[in-house]
Order: structure tokens, then sequence, then C-alpha cells
């Protein structure tokens, strides 16, 4: 009897050492694809990266226009994706020779039952202001067609309205920009007015037409980061990256827009950041008051990084939204060993996989039980993956063990 309460006492402290560590590890996903877009990809256009400096090996100028950086994405009808370049090399100073544009690519992901993990580049969009709608100087302010650059806008999230014309939220305003569906501009760029006083707009210190950092409200790279859309379509709900520059604690706001309007209804929403957390990558709705987003910190390469997805529920307007932790993209299962042969110095890339990066900016809910994310790979900076390489785009599809809906 001695020996089997002995027993049962080792076995106690046993499940009790589970219960708040390998318990607590038990990934809530498993991965079930996995593609890359190679690092050098580039598309038709001007010799670009002029005022970048070398990185990973990769040394500037760059041949023509990289597909790279994508800081938005949309799952299309016919299987494809729709993404968002972001603006280009990391700052307005270095990005005036990078075109923004919206790509569409085709995904053929490696899975347990194929396929090569290949990422074909179909075609693009410029996006472009030949009616003159922008009220502040641009980079080809005095050509016909006014193609924007990475030095003009920060473009970080997209969604697509039922017209086929393209909202994107943009960082340096912060600004909402409205595109048909071939890239032109329809109309001048929407500030964002302070909830919390009106008349005031909330602006970030590259606003280009206040541009005061002493006054500045959003934080440099702190603008609009995550905008979803409702389910019904008639709503969008653009989120700050970071806090205001005088938020109380780690409070992120999120916004209503009404499509139909233009306007903001003056409705908003707080989130709360894990103490691990210094800002979000993206945001999509799952139904009329719930989405989910991705939750990130500032590491890359390093397999304790805090990077996560979480399910929020709005509550009333002003008010602090409900969270659900639902994956931990560095514990993900991967029992099939879908990144395919690893490079010497890859990490996160056994049966327990890690999404390691600085910036992963694109979730798509694909459905109930599948979501498919990307980074944004920052080219020719980031490392994530391995120290001493340039990232790729990566792309991973994971089914979770419990569904959203």
């Amino acid at each position: 009897m001695r020996i089997f309460m002995k027993n049962r006492v080792m076995i106690g402290l046993f499940m009790g050492c589970l219960s708040v560590s390998a318990m607590a590890e038990v990934p809530k996903a498993t991965l079930t694809g996995f593609a890359k877009l190679d690092v050098e990809t580039y598309a038709a256009g001007p010799v670009s990266g002029s005022a970048v400096k070398s990185a990973n090996g990769i040394a500037p100028p760059f041949k023509a226009q990289p597909v790279q950086g994508f800081s938005g994405a949309l799952k299309n009808s016919d299987g494809s994706y729709t993404v968002l370049a972001d603006n280009g090399f990391g700052a307005k100073d270095n990005s005036a020779d990078f075109l923004l544009r919206i790509y569409q690519i085709a995904v053929d992901f490696r899975t347990q039952t194929g396929g090569t993990g290949t990422v074909k580049v179909l075609n693009h969009i410029q996006l472009k202001d030949p009616k003159r709608l922008i009220p502040f100087e641009i980079v080809h302010q005095n050509t016909a067609e006014r193609l924007l650059t990475g030095a003009d806008f920060d473009p970080e999230s997209i969604q697509q309205a039922a017209d086929g014309s393209y909202w994107v939220g943009e960082e340096f305003g912060p600004y909402l920009l409205h595109f048909d569906k071939n890239g032109v501009l329809l109309q001048a760029p929407i500030a964002l007015p302070d909830p919390y006083q009106t008349g005031r707009i909330l602006h970030s210190p590259q606003n280009p037409l206040i541009g005061d950092a002493a006054t500045a409200t959003v934080q440099r790279s702190g603008g609009f980061e995550g905008m979803a859309k409702s389910a019904d379509g008639k709503f969008l709900y653009p989120m700050l990256e970071k806090p205001l520059t005088d938020a109380k604690g780690k409070q992120l706001l999120i916004f209503q827009f009404d499509i139909d309007k233009k306007a903001y209804t003056g409705n908003y929403y707080i989130f709360e950041l894990d103490a691990r957390a210094t800002a979000i990558g993206d945001f999509q709705m799952i139904d009329e008051r719930s989405g989910i987003l991705i939750e990130r910190d500032d590491s890359e390469n390093q397999l304790d990084g805090y990077k996560k997805l979480v399910r929020i529920t709005l509550g009333g307007s002003g008010e602090v939204v409900r969270r659900t932790d639902v994956v931990d993209l560095m514990n993900i299962h991967n029992p099939h060993r879908l990144y395919g042969a690893a490079r010497a110095g890859d990490i996160g890339v056994s049966e327990r996989f890690a999404f390691p990066f600085f910036t992963i900016e694109d979730v798509i809910i694909e459905d109930a039980y599948t979501l498919t994310v990307f980074n944004d790979n920052n080219f020719p900076s980031s490392s994530g993956r391995n120290a001493n390489l340039a990232d790729d785009n990566e792309m991973i599809q994971i089914k979770l063990h419990y569904p959203l809906y």
C-alpha cells in the first residue's frame, strides 16, 4: 500500500509538471501546407533599391521591382491570392524607386499528398493617381500616370469591396486609400479622426500634411496595419499597429468605417496587447462580431519569440474587446515535415514548426478549420528563418484542432 501511494504521488507530481510545462506546449494547430516565393523574385519595372544598403548577401541596385514584403492578402474565388506589396525597403527615404503594386499569385502548397511548395506570380496592378487627387507632392508628381511609390505611402492592409474596388490601409498618414479595380485612386486619402477629441486628426510623424513629430498622436510605424471587413461587406475595421503616443498602457484602437458612406461611423474598439507583444500584423473578421488577428513581438530568428493568432470579440463602442489565444505560431505540429530540405542554419523546421519572423502580416480564413499565414520578408534585411540568409516569402496553411465557427 505504501509503494502504491508512493507511485500515486510520483504520478501526480509528474502530471503536475506536465500541466505547467509540457501540456502547455501541446500545439493547437498542425501544418498542412507549406510554400515559399524565393527572396530574389522580380517583376518587370525600373531598376530599384538605389538608396538601400546591402544585407544578407544581397546587394543593390536591383535589376527590376522585387516581388516581396506582402503586408496584406486576400483569397480569390479561383484559388489564387491577391497580395499587397509593402512600402518597399522599410522607410520613406529609401523607397522612392519602389512601385506600389497589388500582385496576384498562385500557391502550390506542399502537403502530405503532394504539391511542389512553389509560388507563381501571375500579374500585378500598379497603384496610381492620374486624377491628381492626392493633396501633397508625390515622387511622380508631374507625370501623367503619377505612379505611386514607397516614398508616398506605406500600404499595410487590403480589402476588396463588392464593386471590385480596393480599400487600402496605410501607415504614413495614417490614411484609407480607395482604388478602382485597375489601381486608380478614386478619392483623396481619408484621414483618421480622433475618437476622443472632436475635430482632431490622428497623425503620425510621417504624415505629409502635418508631419510634426512633436504633435504626432500615432507612433512612427504605428499606423494602420490590419484591416478587416465585416461579413456583410458593409464595414471596414482598420486597426492601428501600435498604441497611440499618449495611450494608457498597451492599448490599440480598432475603428469602424462605413464603405457605402465612405466615412468613419465614430465607433471604435480597444485591443489590449499581451505583455510580451509589441504590435499586431493583420486582422480579419470571422463573423459579424468576432475576428482573428496576428499579435507579435519584435524578435526574429528566436524560437522563444512571441507570435500568435488571437481571436477577438467586439463589444460596445469604446469597450475593450474580449480575446482568446488560438494558435502559437512558434509551436505548430509538423508531423509530415512539410518545410522540405532544411539549409544549414534553418530553425523551427522540425516536427515542431515555428514561424520566427519579425513581421508576420497576413492571415486568411480559408474555412472553419484552416488558416493561411504569410510573412512579410522585409527584402533584403530580415533573416528570421536563418540568421545568415535573407528571408523568402513563406506561406503556410495550418489546420486548427477545433473549429473557429
